[in-house]
């Protein structure tokens, strides 16, 4: 039997929040949006959209449910559109209380705050001691405030931060990207605990591992990949064992290595057996592996490891969820390097929330690539054409370190 269709043809004024598009009137290349693909969540995306087109084809089973026209309205064959068993949305509101700037010392002292507390559950262990939960809470919720008054200043220090162990650098990365997704989401702040403490202690069974196999990252023989996959059921212990951890946060531990079509493991869990935070932290962990430093492969830049776990979506990670996470850090994320239509050289600062491709930068270099006495701020929603008429705006990232630059010197 033939597959339902299930998308509208609308013009773009037609359109309302929570609505997803999925197709354009023309190519997605000639357009700002470098990711196929748009959920709507305010009259900003719309004016924005009508920019560019002005008909575009909305996807009803990646539409929130109440943007889903009602059964007089949906086009032949819709009308048995099927609703989302988990509704990824939340209702809260978060506005930004500070400006990046102005949280980046708040932010770098909760950064802290769990990497100490990190260090301080491995040596319990070492000690057979059980996990600190108290103290993990106290640390996610410090950054849990920081994402909630700005998300950005915490995602700068998750990209340019190092402790020198990898580990360490991975949950605590994991935990702030869960906390700024749920923040995007609307995710009220008993669940934003959640997502980052999940993070936080997803992989503590790895602290079970010997060291020299957590060293060697993705050059594993057959065997010591199936050590590697006991970090999970050792993790399972650990947290069992413990006390005042939520069943979310046992979820997120069990289950981030599940996939949507069953391939994952240890249990090949498919789609609607699996927890809502769990699904989201398989993507993080996924986009953190991939950005981060491994042994064997070179990281990979924020743009290729989106592209890639859109292309990943496909099977194992649910789509929806990742077009939601590309628009919550960005293709750019803060403290990118990317090259700009003028040909020089800049770092993002801070995103615009409904604009993530048109984010605030530091211009540090000139379109001879030398550096600028004096670096500027451009905000690229509202930059002016220079010399040749040129707008200013991303053509594309760069590698960390191109031309020499540390983005860490204009920061930290």
């Amino acid at each position: 039997m033939a597959k339902t269709k299930t998308t509208l043809d609308i013009p773009v004024s037609d359109l309302q929040p929570g609505m997803y598009v999925s197709e354009l009137d023309r190519p997605w290349l000639g357009t700002p949006y470098l990711i196929q693909g748009i959920l709507i969540r305010s009259q900003e995306d719309i004016d924005e959209l009508a920019r560019h087109c002005t008909h575009v084809q909305v996807d009803l089973d990646k539409s929130e449910p109440f943007a889903i026209p009602k059964r007089e309205a949906a086009p032949r064959g819709a009308h048995d559109v099927p609703t989302p068993r988990t509704r990824f949305h939340g209702t809260e509101v978060y506005a930004d209380a500070r400006s990046a700037e102005e949280e980046l010392p708040a932010a770098g002292e909760a950064h802290d705050t769990a990497s100490r507390m990190i260090d301080q559950i491995r040596n319990g262990m070492e000690q057979g001691h059980k996990l600190q939960v108290g103290a993990a809470k106290q640390a996610v919720d410090a950054m849990r405030e920081s994402i909630v008054r700005n998300p950005d200043a915490l995602l700068l220090l998750a990209r340019l931060k190092h402790s020198g162990s990898a580990l360490y650098d991975h949950a605590i990365n994991t935990s702030i990207h869960l906390l700024a997704f749920g923040r995007h989401l609307g995710l009220p702040r008993e669940s934003l605990t959640a997502l980052g403490l999940g993070g936080l202690l997803m992989d503590v069974g790895k602290l079970n591992l010997p060291a020299d196999l957590l060293a060697k990252g993705v050059l594993l023989t057959p065997e010591e990949r199936r050590r590697m996959k006991e970090h999970v059921s050792s993790g399972e212990a650990l947290v069992a064992a413990a006390h005042g951890i939520p069943d979310d946060v046992r979820e997120i531990v069990s289950q981030h290595h599940e996939r949507e079509d069953g391939s994952g493991y240890p249990r090949g869990l498919h789609a609607n057996q699996l927890n809502a935070y769990a699904r989201m932290a398989a993507i993080v962990d996924c986009y953190e592996e991939l950005v981060g430093t491994r042994p064997g492969a070179p990281a990979a830049s924020p743009f290729q490891a989106l592209k890639e776990l859109r292309d990943n979506s496909r099977w194992g990670l649910n789509p929806a969820l990742v077009e939601q996470f590309a628009h919550c850090i960005g293709l750019f994320p803060v403290g990118s390097l990317v090259e700009l239509s003028t040909g020089e050289v800049a770092i993002v600062l801070t995103h615009g929330r409904a604009q993530r491709f048109l984010p605030r930068v530091m211009v540090i270099l000139d379109p001879h690539k030398r550096p600028y006495e004096t670096p500027r701020a451009v905000d690229l929603r509202s930059a002016e054409a220079v010399a040749g008429n040129v707008c200013p705006e991303i053509v594309g990232d760069l590698p960390q370190g191109a031309y020499g630059i540390d983005p860490v010197r204009y920061y930290l």
